[in-house]
């Protein structure tokens, strides 16, 4: 078959089910048409059948005295129950109900036109998971208090590339410093790990020249340049800054043991 074939077959498979679509909704709205007109049908009966037993017990009541109320045959613990029924609007509201709930069960339940409670439960959930891993891929939940040192290869290669097309100018290509520090050596200025240098690169120091990045980084990528600035600590640059700051030692690591074996 060519392709002009295939296309028009396509589309007369489209118009085909816009039509049988068209059809069902017909006949949903006919269906639901026909059961709101049998309701009505019922409730009216069912109102003119209550009118019109109303009229003698009215009548009753108007003939009857104080001295002889309209008492029916029940009797529960010396209680009689009285013969007085609900008034006409009450229970009019009662039927409506009812009304309300065939067709609230006809119109999400068996026509499937609307979203149950379930459906619309089903459907924020996977919204709302969706926003969740959006936050987490972007790392929207990561800020100074939580970060980690990142191992991935993947990672490391993406702080690589911010480092390279940002940092350059201030600590070199190799970590060895220029206007900024060594990031090389043990000492740091603002201290290290890299929950410090995370905070360091988010806020910047803009007292020394050091934009706060968190405007230009969204927290996953400062996360990366982090943990690849701390891959430079022990490698020996071409041309070492000297020293800057004081030497910071981690005191969340575990000690190490000493004893000789």
């Amino acid at each position: 078959m060519t392709a002009a074939g295939i296309t028009a077959l396509t589309q007369v498979q489209a118009m085909a089910q816009a039509k049988q679509e068209t059809h069902t909704d017909t006949y949903v709205y006919l269906i639901l048409g026909a059961l709101l007109f049998t309701l009505a049908v019922l409730f009216a009966s069912i109102m003119i059948f209550e009118s019109g037993e109303r009229k003698p017990k009215k009548a009753a009541a108007a003939a009857a005295t104080v001295e002889t109320p309209i008492l029916t045959d029940h009797e529960y613990d010396g209680i009689q129950e009285l013969d007085n029924p609900a008034p006409a609007w009450f229970q009019f509201l009662f039927y409506i109900t009812i009304a309300a709930a065939v067709v609230y069960m006809f119109v999400y339940h068996v026509s499937g036109r609307q979203n149950s409670s379930f459906d619309e439960y089903i459907q924020e959930m996977t919204v709302a998971q969706a926003q969740k891993d959006e936050l987490i891929k972007t790392g929207a939940l990561i800020n100074e208090n939580n970060a980690t040192v990142l191992s991935d290869a993947a990672d490391l290669e993406k702080g690589k590339e911010i480092f390279t097309a940002n940092c350059l100018n201030c600590h070199a290509a190799d970590g060895g410093g220029t206007v900024g520090p060594n990031l090389a050596d043990d000492y740091w200025i603002h201290g290290g790990g890299i929950k410090n240098v995370f905070s360091t690169i988010k806020y910047g120091v803009p007292a020394k020249g050091m934009i706060t990045w968190q405007n230009q980084l969204n927290p996953k990528q400062i996360q990366q340049v982090a943990s690849y600035v701390l891959t430079f600590k022990g490698t020996k640059p071409a041309a070492p800054k000297a020293p800057e700051g004081t030497v910071w030692v981690d005191s969340t690591a575990a000690p190490k043991d000493t004893l000789k074996k």
